[in-house]
């Protein structure tokens, strides 16, 4: 018996220490998944504010780029340039003066410029739209002399408009002297509304996080001023400032060149961690953060989880030991007997329990068998068939392409020839005409001279009606400017043939280029669209819309005409209008949905990725 209880007590001290090394273990695993969490956790917010701050900085880009776009529709404009020159010379032409504000109302159409202005070479405004002219801003006035100087496209940085306590920014393009281009005579003064594009593209939101945002911010001597609103502080564009003292600052970090990672304070004191990086081409920077505290919310949940996990798993360890030191106990008062036909009985269970087992899964195992056979000729089948699809539709696919590819080529073709041989032609004819007016003598027949003027007339007007058709094949616009302004241009002119008014809206949260071929299918649907609303709607009014549907671009084409009956209409071969525009949309691998009915007008839905030209 006492050799009983001194072994008993070996296997008791025995049992604590494995208890002890067992909890050691457990607690330094529970540490070392914890500590690799919280790495992980500080890597995501990093990744997350990197995506952040690129998708905004790729914004950031676009926005300036299109400014410099619609800027440099007027620099070096020879035609601008000859009427402000008139104007300035004599300031009571009103005629030269209204062709100057039917200019200025063509670049205001722009939304993010809420006011155009001429201006003197002192910075004194002449002529603006909308309403009168008013005294130009100081911060205007400023860049005048780096302006005349450098005599290119200037940018005025934001700026606050006292008028309206709101931040500005705006673009100074120079007006060159015809005779040298190098002498500046005047400038056009873009007031740029950053609250229009600008300030969405930074407020929109790319994450779920509850405290991240983007701002820019750049230094105005001994302080970093911010240049947009803010998440709780919404007015903060040239209102907010911080001292460069205060280096704790993430804006300051950022306007002292920290990029990169930073960790810091916002400008309510709360810790954050931020992306910091100078934009191209300016003083400003773009700096992206996220509150700290919101990094560490699932840390810290993570780290009671391994304190209840690591203190569970101890406590069942332990429990175990117990029991299983109370089991040794009972066992040792058990009979060797009791014990082995306990264990004897139990054998022959399991035997006969373990041959029933084997015969069923044996039975279980035949039966999958025959089902997976049979699913994987199904699935072989089906992959037949989604190998012929994808033949069929690439086929497809192809012929619609090479279909429009032929089209654009004809029409090419047929431009290029009515202008190098017709359009030549035409001209060497009215050149001709010139001459024999020139060539008559003073007292020959009036009649013969009116009719060589008429004739010259008509020459004109067939040339300025070529070029018109010549337009209408591929206008030049398009290849330069895009498909939006050519929408506009081209529903301009269709209501002036038709008088029936169209509407083009763009309400695409990016304006970035299309690829040409797509720019050029969705203009040659637009033209067969508004052909076949002159010749059959009776519409009053016609709306174009370009929009952003998730990752997909729509565009809409509506009337109020008298529409039709689908079923009906397509039911007859002679209707080549939609089967050219179907075959349009196949070619730019878009969906294309027609919907009407009699009295009800017509609505035509494309849909396709957007690709963009980078």
């Amino acid at each position: 018996m006492k050799q009983y209880a001194d072994k008993q007590k070996r296997t008791l001290i025995s049992s604590v220490v494995i208890f002890l090394l067992l909890a050691m273990v457990i607690i330094a695993v529970g540490y070392r998944y914890y500590h690799n969490f919280e790495t992980r956790s500080r890597a995501e917010a990093e990744s997350w504010l990197s995506t952040i701050a690129t998708s905004k900085a790729s914004g950031l880009a676009d926005w300036r780029k299109d400014l410099l776009t619609y800027a440099n529709l007027f620099y070096n404009n020879q035609a601008f340039s000859d009427s402000v020159a008139l104007y300035l010379k004599d300031k009571q032409d009103a005629a030269t003066q209204e062709q100057i504000l039917i200019w200025l109302r063509a670049y205001q159409k722009n939304n993010e410029f809420d006011r155009v202005a001429l201006l003197d070479t002192q910075g004194a405004n002449i002529l603006s739209v909308p309403g009168e002219p008013t005294a130009s801003v100081p911060a205007v006035i400023k860049k005048i002399p780096e302006a005349l100087q450098s005599g290119q496209i200037t940018f005025v940085d934001f700026y606050l408009d006292k008028s309206d306590q709101q931040a500005y920014l705006a673009i100074l393009i120079p007006i060159l002297d015809e005779q040298n281009s190098k002498r500046v005579i005047g400038f056009l003064n873009l007031r740029v509304n950053p609250r229009v594009r600008l300030y969405l593209s930074l407020s929109q939101k790319v994450t779920d996080s509850a405290t991240a945002e983007s701002f820019l911010v750049r230094r105005d001597g001994n302080e970093a001023v911010f240049l947009t609103g803010l998440k709780f502080k919404p007015d903060a564009a040239l209102n907010l400032r911080t001292p460069i003292a205060k280096k704790e600052n993430l804006e300051v970090k950022a306007v002292l060149g920290q990029t990169g990672i930073v960790d810091g304070v916002d400008y309510r004191g709360v810790a954050m961690i931020s992306i910091a990086q100078a934009v191209p081409d300016s003083p400003w920077f773009l700096v992206t953060h996220m509150d700290t505290s919101e990094v560490r919310v699932p840390v810290r949940e993570y780290f009671f989880g391994t304190i209840i996990v690591t203190g569970t798993i101890i406590f069942y360890s332990g429990l175990g030991m117990v029991l299983i030191w109370r089991q040794r106990q009972l066992k040792y008062y058990q009979s060797e007997a009791e014990a082995a036909e306990i264990l004897r009985a139990t054998e022959d269970e399991l035997r006969l329990l373990t041959h029933g087992l084997d015969n069923k899964v044996r039975e279980r195992t035949e039966e999958l068998q025959k089902v997976n056979q049979k699913l994987l000729e199904e699935k072989q089948r089906a992959e037949l068939l989604v190998e012929d699809i994808k033949e069929n539709r690439e086929q497809l696919r192809a012929l619609s392409q090479q279909m429009v590819d032929l089209q654009e080529i004809q029409i090419k073709n047929l431009a290029r020839e009515l202008h190098d041989s017709v359009g030549q032609n035409l001209t060497a004819i009215n050149i001709n005409i010139s001459l024999l007016q020139q060539l008559l003598p003073e007292n020959y027949s009036e009649a013969i001279k009116s009719r060589l003027v008429d004739t010259s007339q008509i020459v004109e007007e067939t040339v300025v009606r070529m070029r018109n058709v010549m337009a209408d094949f591929l206008p030049p616009m398009l290849e330069s400017y895009g498909l939006s302004p050519t929408l506009l241009w081209y529903g301009e002119q269709f209501t002036k043939r038709t008088n029936i008014p169209v509407s083009v809206n763009d309400y695409r949260f990016s304006v970035a280029r299309l690829l040409p071929q797509t720019e050029v299918g969705l203009f040659r649907i637009v033209q067969e669209a508004l052909n076949n609303v002159a010749k059959y709607a009776l519409a009053s009014q016609v709306d174009i819309e370009l929009k952003d549907d998730g990752d997909q671009l729509l565009m809409t084409i509506a009337d109020d005409g008298v529409g039709f009956d689908p079923q009906v209409v397509f039911a007859k071969p002679a209707h080549w209008g939609f089967a050219i525009m179907r075959e349009r949309a196949r070619a730019l691998d878009a969906s294309f949905d027609i919907q009407s009915a009699p009295g009800e007008g017509t609505k035509i839905l494309l849909r396709m990725q957007a690709k963009n030209v980078h």
